[in-house]
């Protein structure tokens, strides 16, 4: 009776080691799996602010007035400021997209008439332009030296014009120039505002140089392309309409990278964004 009991005794050991071995396997089935990699968030991205000085190249003449008026003569804009902005997106160390709005402050636009040459009297076309611009800009980074990196760029979007405070008016330095007695200016006609949407693009070649902490100043030269622009129609059934609108700009402005993560502004309390979620 004793050599059955012995072989039950062993038996049951080698049972509970097989059982002791199992269990670490058991324990490891149940624990979750390893945290993916931690992703980077907000590196490549950056921010743009600008200050425009748009200076309007000469437009052409686009209106149909009767057969045999005199052509538009010495058409002119005034230079202004302007403002803008945009974010960005760098897709690697010398490529990059941006997109931009910037406003341009009303712009005066002036033409001159006559179909005297001048000698009798003359007519004065005039207004406003106010311009808005939104752009899906491409950038080549074309390399860095002395902490200066130029580049060059392209871009195509939108143009909002709006053709305001419009009129026609004549001055008379003879009498009864226009058959009216007497010389002088006389009454303005009013043309109404319009504002036209068209098809805009640009091209763009500037520097730009890494100031710190993520800033780099950004400096450039811009052609913009804005299309047409048009006033309403004035009691007498004529308005006031332009083609070929451009500007040659000016941009000076700040760029801040979020390239290395948020924390590259000093002084802010940002938490890392890779701190493992099981520590």
């Amino acid at each position: 009776m004793a050599a059955p009991r012995s072989c039950t005794i062993s038996i049951l050991v080698v049972a509970l080691a097989g059982s002791m071995f199992e269990r670490p396997a058991l324990s490891a089935d149940l624990l979750p799996p390893p945290p993916a990699a931690p992703v980077v968030i907000g590196d490549g991205w950056y921010l743009r602010v600008d200050a425009t000085v748009s200076d309007y190249a000469k437009p052409r003449d686009a209106s149909h007035p009767p057969s045999g008026s005199p052509p538009l003569l010495r058409m002119d804009f005034e230079t202004v400021p302007g403002y803008g902005g945009g974010i960005g997106y760098r897709i690697n160390n010398w490529l990059r997209v941006d997109a931009t709005i910037d406003q341009r402050n009303p712009s005066r636009y002036t033409a001159y008439s006559s179909g005297s040459g001048f000698v009798t009297g003359y007519n004065v076309e005039a207004g406003q332009i106010d311009i808005l611009t939104g752009l899906v800009n491409v950038y080549a980074d074309l390399g860095t030296w002395w902490g200066l990196t130029p580049y060059i760029g392209g871009g195509i979007g939108f143009a909002d014009k709006g053709f305001g405070k419009a009129y026609t008016q004549t001055t008379c330095t003879v009498d009864s120039c226009d058959g009216n007695a007497g010389t002088g200016v006389r009454d303005a006609v009013r043309r109404p505002s319009r504002s036209v949407t068209s098809l805009a693009w640009a091209l763009t070649g500037g520097v730009s140089y890494e100031i710190g902490g993520g800033l780099s100043l950004d400096t450039s030269y811009r052609y913009v392309d804005l299309g047409r622009a048009k006033t309403g129609l004035d009691a007498f059934g004529f308005d006031s309409r332009l083609k070929d609108l451009a500007s040659h700009e000016v941009r000076v402005g700040l760029r801040y990278s979020f390239a290395g993560g948020p924390g590259r502004l000093a002084g802010l309390p940002i938490p890392s964004l890779n701190r493992n979620p099981y520590e």
